[in-house]
């Protein structure tokens, strides 16, 4: 639950219905409100969903310059850049090269390799949700 006793809103964007099915369900068995979305959302569909963290796919249609796109808006966007972002992927070689591992670490976004381990992935999802919830209230306060 959130600081005002709501369900943590996750949108998860795959490419692979299977791998959302998979997500949908284990994530609302652990108390998640869940967004699914098989392709890349504009920026305003975001903002309108209002999640309180994005789990995305780095591959789109075999290429990744357009789930590193989404990830760059969202990060520039005033209102977006607040939002926890997790990096699920099978894109080992890209994610473990220095260069984008820093580039990562600098915009905050955690990485959770394919196949994953469902422990790894709901610790990465609490961490960064608490995270997130401690930002908010020093900020508020």
């Amino acid at each position: 639950m959130t600081a005002n006793g709501r369900q943590p809103h996750i949108l998860v964007i795959n490419d692979t219905q299977e791998i959302l099915d998979l997500m949908q369900e284990l994530l609302e068995e652990e108390g998640y409100r869940v967004t699914t979305s098989l392709a890349l959302l504009d920026i305003d569909k975001v903002k309108a969903l209002a999640p309180d963290i994005i789990v995305q796919d780095l591959l789109f249609e075999g290429t990744q310059e357009i789930g590193w796109k989404l990830l760059t808006l969202v990060r520039l966007d005033p209102q977006l850049a607040r939002i926890p972002l997790v990096l699920c992927t099978a894109a080992t070689r890209t994610v473990n090269d220095p260069e984008m591992a820093e580039q990562l670490d600098r915009q905050g976004i955690r990485v959770v390799l394919k196949p994953f381990d469902i422990e790894q992935l709901l610790t990465t999802l609490a961490e960064v949700h608490t995270a997130q919830v401690l930002i908010d209230q020093a900020s508020d306060g």
